[in-house]
């Protein structure tokens, strides 16, 4: 039975929350909600870039693995070479079945010789099936610990003002064991909307204290909470996909899809790591892996059939037919899973996930999945666009990812 949930730091959240709208993020079992806007979608936006944003992220499943042979048993389920991490290092994964398809994609992280961690989507069924034969210990600790993300150009001076550490010194994808407050926690240099900034594991019973902590430090700076579909402008500008809106995950731990044929569940894409375009972490030196085989054969024989790309959409075109239509102009500040049709002049050849629109480009954009054979920047596409109960055809142009390039790698 689905059962409705707060995180650690729900009553912060809830407190800052104006809008009255709210996202549902869901697990299978657990639904979480989050603001999708709290008081000014603009206004977060503009603070994920210029100032700084706090988020709550704790709804992503988070693992612990620990014993003997954790090492060989990560080894055997993940596309990289983790055997390879230093302490206190993060990786950016992916999961994938036997036919080389994703199960989840999120990140590695290395705390000791023997303890790693792993947040993402749920896999408990996908760690017991691979166990078997391994010394090692699959811990699911989501309930125990908060995840918190404050990203922007003033993370680091937010954080110091916080900690009295000056922590611009951390290296991208690198961690660290602080004192904030009374409480100890765990942050990365890590994030979710191409920008500069950390990530912070809390202990659910510190978690009020730190955000007062940081929310406090960041007030003069300008910080704001992040809502959801501010976070959705900042990962699509930067490329980053979402399972189940940009992708179908393969595996044990996804929910059954629907029998409904109308539902949009049923348009649904088993991706591969090079379809996602992040093939290139795929290290096939390193031994066997679940997947190897089927990603080998994929690559010897040419490639994934689609792959995920950009989409510059010509937003003046929707306001044009709007209007001859009788309709105000409108073009969405956020579409999730709208799974507009994408046509060529070889007639259907996919389907456009995410859509919104980008302050910083000055634009709409989207990210789509479509024919391998359409996916060059620059070729022209067409989208059978359909919202309010209008319909029209809307011309896009294929783009490379990102669409925007941070500078989250360098000290400021």
């Amino acid at each position: 039975m689905v059962r409705i949930s707060g995180t650690p730091f729900t009553p912060r959240v809830a407190a800052l929350a104006q809008s009255g709208t709210w996202s549902e993020w869901s697990t299978g079992e657990v639904v979480y909600l989050r603001p999708e806007t709290f008081w000014d979608h603009e206004g977060e936006v503009a603070a994920m870039r210029e100032t700084a944003v706090l988020e709550d992220k704790s709804p992503l499943e988070m693992y612990f693995f620990s014993g003997p042979d954790v090492v060989d048993y990560l080894q055997r389920l993940v596309i990289r070479d983790i055997s390879k991490m230093e302490h206190t290092h993060a990786y950016y994964n992916a999961f994938c079945d036997e036919q080389g398809k994703l199960n989840s994609d999120g990140l590695m992280f290395r705390m000791s010789e023997q303890q790693f961690a792993y947040t993402a989507s749920p896999l408990d069924v996908w760690y017991a099936q691979n166990a078997e034969g391994f010394d090692v210990s699959v811990k699911n600790v989501t309930d125990e610990w908060g995840i918190l993300h404050l990203q922007g150009p003033a993370s680091d001076e937010i954080l110091a003002k916080a900690t009295g550490q000056d922590l611009s010194g951390l290296r991208f994808s690198r961690g660290a064991e602080i004192r904030l407050g009374s409480a100890d926690v765990w942050v990365w240099r890590q994030g979710f909307t191409g920008e500069r900034g950390f990530e912070f594991w809390v202990r659910a019973e510190d978690a009020l204290d730190v955000w007062d902590l940081l929310y406090a430090a960041g007030k003069p700076l300008g910080v704001m909470p992040l809502g959801d579909m501010a976070e959705d402008v900042g990962r699509i500008e930067a490329g980053l996909v979402l399972p189940v809106i940009d992708y179908t995950r393969a595996g044990p731990d996804t929910p059954r899809h629907s029998d409904d044929p109308t539902s949009p569940q049923h348009v649904h894409w088993l991706a591969t790591p090079e379809a996602l375009n992040i093939g290139r972490f795929v290290n096939f030196d390193k031994g066997d892996f679940v997947g190897r085989d089927a990603l080998l054969a994929e690559r010897h024989g040419g490639g994934p059939a689609r792959r995920l790309v950009g989409l510059r959409i010509d937003w003046r075109d929707i306001a044009a037919q709007q209007h001859e239509q009788g309709a105000a102009p409108r073009v969405p500040k956020r579409w999730r899973f709208p799974l507009l049709p994408v046509r060529s002049d070889d007639g259907l050849i996919g389907y456009a996930n995410s859509i919104a629109w980008s302050p910083r480009i000055g634009g709409l954009i989207g990210l789509a999945q479509i024919s391998a054979a359409a996916a060059e920047p620059g070729t022209k596409v067409v989208l059978d666009w359909t919202l309010s109960g209008l319909s029209y055809e809307v011309g896009a142009e294929v783009s490379e990812l990102p669409f925007v390039k941070m500078k989250r790698r360098s000290a400021p």
